[in-house]
């Protein structure tokens, strides 16, 4: 059966090198609307001289359908056309999906599954903050009986702490809501910057005037990057759901000496949007340095900017330390960049 299977995608893989996909596309639509700026005078000497590799399979590109048509046996063009098109396809899955990486208060506070662990957390926070209010009254007491000089310092400090306890158990759901309404509008005014009407196309449009087949592979790369930072994003969100459930335990500990583990939550909670508004406002900036067009044929600066933005977004987590927790995914992505470069340099 395994023998089998293998045979299946081997077969499944060669014919979609082999067998050109069916598409309306229109064969040189972008070569004809950019002609000009590939044969500009400037564009024609030895050293910004495109290739006629990179040049044919310019003019079998439509860039309103964004595919390649090849002939059954251009191999290496249908190699590309399965680079392209894969970034292609990655770039149309977050290009929409990015505009719900915006928490709402009500995606939080009043989701019901949320809702059903959170109350029984909060009913349970309070069997636990009596105890630890009975446990540390009672080790105060034992001090003051034992003519220590710091136990009304202590018995200060322990008042505090169950003031502060207090209220944020009695406006928990208010501050949440707080915190939540006030990252809505911050990540809603980065959000509003990218220009999600034909993004991908005018990315496309601009990557493809970079000079040589390596504007496929960039495709890809970009395409593989944007969709970690949006997988990115929506961790922030199902972290900020978990602390959410899990904050009227570690409100209640803040009482605790040993287990104190509020101040660790309240980190993590601020954290957690202060990464993720780092995050999209690299990933804006180096949206918007893919839009702008290259002034000549070679001109890669706003592709190599706008890349070192993207991968800036992805790597941010690790460089910001305990401030924004890494998922490990800038890693993958390295390696994975790596390793598409690897196979396209021997191709």
């Amino acid at each position: 059966m395994a023998k089998f299977v293998r045979v299946l995608v081997v077969a499944l893989l060669l014919s979609l090198v082999i067998f050109p996909t069916a598409s309306l596309a229109e064969k040189g639509d972008f070569y004809e609307k950019n002609k000009t700026f590939f044969e500009e005078p400037g564009n024609l000497d030895d050293e910004n001289r495109s290739s006629n590799a990179y040049i044919e399979i310019l003019k079998n590109y439509d860039d309103d359908s964004q595919t390649i048509e090849c002939g059954k046996f251009q191999v290496t063009c249908h190699i590309y056309k399965f680079i392209f098109e894969t970034g292609v396809s990655a770039m149309e899955f977050i290009k929409e999906i990015m505009k719900k990486t915006i928490i709402s208060p009500t995606d939080i506070i009043q989701n019901p599954l949320y809702e059903r662990y959170q109350d029984g957390l909060f009913a349970l926070s309070k069997t636990v903050l009596a105890i630890f209010i009975v446990f540390n009254m009672t080790k105060i007491m034992s001090l003051r009986m034992a003519d220590a000089d710091d136990g009304p310092i202590v018995m200060n400090e322990k008042l505090v702490s169950i003031f502060v306890i207090c209220v944020f158990l009695f406006l928990y759901e208010s501050i949440i809501h707080w915190i939540l309404n006030f990252q809505e509008k911050l990540m809603t005014a980065i959000i509003d910057t990218i220009q999600t009407e034909k993004m991908v196309e005018n990315m496309i449009t601009n990557i493809l005037l970079s000079p040589g087949v390596f504007a496929f592979i960039t495709v890809l790369v970009i395409g593989i990057i944007l969709v970690v930072l949006t997988l990115q994003f929506f961790y922030r969100i199902a972290l900020v759901a978990i602390l959410y459930i899990i904050g009227p335990i570690a409100i209640v500990t803040k009482i605790n000496d040993t287990y104190n583990f509020f101040d660790f939550w309240l980190k993590q909670f601020i954290s957690a949007f202060l990464t993720l508004a780092i995050q999209l406002i690299a990933t804006a900036i180096g949206l918007q340095r893919f839009f702008e067009r290259p002034q000549y044929f070679g001109d890669t600066t706003n592709l190599f900017i706008g890349t070192a933005f993207f991968i800036l977004a992805v790597t941010l987590p690790s460089l910001l330390g305990q401030w924004g927790l890494s998922t490990g995914s800038a890693r993958s992505v390295m390696s994975g960049a790596k390793t598409i470069a690897r196979v396209a340099i021997r191709r």
